[in-house]
C-alpha cells in the first residue's frame, strides 16, 4: 500500500475480488449439496471438485504464510527481468523504491546476523521511515567481512555461488570500509583500534525485520528475538551466526554469544536448534549478570558441521577445528 503508487486502491480491489471469488465457490458448493450432486451418477465429478477445492485452499494457505519463498520458483529468468527493470540495486535509488523481492537466503543471512553482530538503524525522513543494517568486524576477521561484503554487493542465489553474478546488490561498495574506533580503558586511557564495516542500502521494505528485533524499554533501545525467527534459521543463516558469535571450546563444542537476549529468549532459540537440527544445547551464564550463552554439546558437533560446512569461510573454520 505504501511502496506502490495507488497501492491502497489496488489492495482494496484485490481483497474484495478475492472475497467475492470465495463467495462464488461456497455458493457453488452449497448448490451441489442442496441438489445432492455428490450422489450417483455424479460421484466422480464431486470427487474431482473436492480435490480442486482443497488444492485451492492449500495454495491460498501457502501464499499467506510462506511469502519469503516467493523467489524459490523455477522461472529465474522472469524474476531477473523483473528485478533488473527496478532501480533496486542502484546507489541513488530512494529507499521507498527498494521494495524487493528479497530472497529467503539473503534474508536468513541478515536475520541470523541480527542474532549476532549486525545492528539496524531507523532513518526518519520526508519520504517516511527507512531502515539501514550494518555490521563491523575486527581486523582478525577481515576474511569474513570481505566475504560478506562481496556477497551483499554481488548477491546471487546462494545455493549456486559459482553461477554468473547478477546485479541484485545490497551494498554500493565491493570491499568493507575501514573505520577507527576509540575506546576508554580504565588503565590505558583512550585506546584506538580499527574495524571493518559493511553498510547496506537503506530499505523501507525491511522495516518489519527492524520492528521485530528492536523495542524501547525505559527509553533505551533493546534487541529481542522475533517469534517468527524459526523459518529463517536456515543452514546458511546458522553458519553466519556461528561465524559471527560462535567461539570454539577446546575439546568441547561451540558457545554462541547471546548476551543481548534474556534467558527465556535463549531457551526459545535453543529449542529451535533442537527442533530443526537435533542439536543438543545448554544455556550457561556468561559471567555477567543476566547475560547468557548457548553451548552446543560436543556430541552434536558432527551434526552441526554437516549442516553449516558448505557455507563456512575457510578462515573461520578454526571454530570447528576439532570436527572439520
Amino acid at each position: 500500500m505504501r511502496d506502490v503508487d495507488n497501492g491502497w486502491l489496488l489492495r482494496i480491489c484485490h481483497a474484495n475480488m478475492a472475497s467475492f471469488f470465495f463467495i462464488c465457490v461456497y455458493a457453488h458448493i452449497s448448490r451441489g449439496l442442496y441438489y445432492t450432486s455428490y450422489r450417483s451418477p455424479r460421484i466422480g465429478a464431486w470427487v474431482v471438485g473436492t480435490i480442486i477445492f482443497f488444492l485451492m485452499m492449500a495454495t491460498r494457505f501457502q501464499e499467506n504464510n510462506q511469502w519469503p519463498n516467493c523467489l524459490l520458483i523455477n522461472n529465474k529468468k522472469l524474476i531477473y527481468y523483473f528485478i533488473s527493470n527496478l532501480s533496486f540495486s542502484k546507489k541513488g535509488t530512494k529507499a521507498l523504491c527498494r521494495i524487493g523481492p528479497h530472497n529467503i537466503d539473503i534474508l536468513s543471512v541478515l536475520i541470523c546476523g541480527l542474532l549476532g553482530d549486525w545492528w539496524g538503524d531507523k532513518i526518519i525522513n520526508k519520504g517516511g521511515i527507512s531502515i539501514r543494517f550494518n555490521i563491523e568486524q575486527g581486523l582478525n576477521n577481515s576474511a569474513y567481512i570481505n566475504h560478506l561484503t562481496y556477497l551483499f554487493f554481488n548477491f546471487q542465489d546462494l545455493r549456486s555461488w559459482k553461477s554468473k553474478v547478477n546485479d541484485w546488490g545490497y551494498s554500493s561498495y565491493l570491499i568493507p570500509k575501514l573505520v577507527k574506533k576509540t575506546e576508554l580503558k580504565k588503565n590505558n586511557g583512550n585506546v584506538e583500534r580499527f574495524n571493518y564495516r559493511l553498510t547496506l542500502f537503506i530499505f523501507s521494505s525491511l522495516d518489519w525485520v527492524y520492528d521485530s528485533f528492536y523495542a524501547v524499554e525505559k527509553g533505551k533501545k533493546i534487541k529481542k528475538v522475533p517469534i517468527w525467527i524459526e523459518e529463517f534459521i536456515t543452514p546458511i543463516g546458522l553458519a553466519h551466526w556461528i561465524m559471527q558469535d560462535g567461539s570454539r571450546q577446546k575439546g568441547q563444542g561451540v558457545n554462541i554469544a547471546t548476551h543481548s537476549f534474556t534467558l527465556k529468549e535463549c531457551e526459545f532459540l535453543s529449542g529451535i536448534l533442537y527442533k530443526k537440527y537435533n542439536l543438543t544445547t545448554t544455556i550457561i551464564k556468561s559471567g555477567y549478570e543476566n547475560q547468557w550463552r548457548i553451548a552446543i554439546w560436543k556430541e552434536s558437533m558432527p551434526t552441526l558441521v554437516n549442516i553449516i560446512k558448505p557455507y563456512v569461510v575457510d578462515e573461520m573454520k578454526y571454530k570447528l577445528k576439532d570436527y572439520i
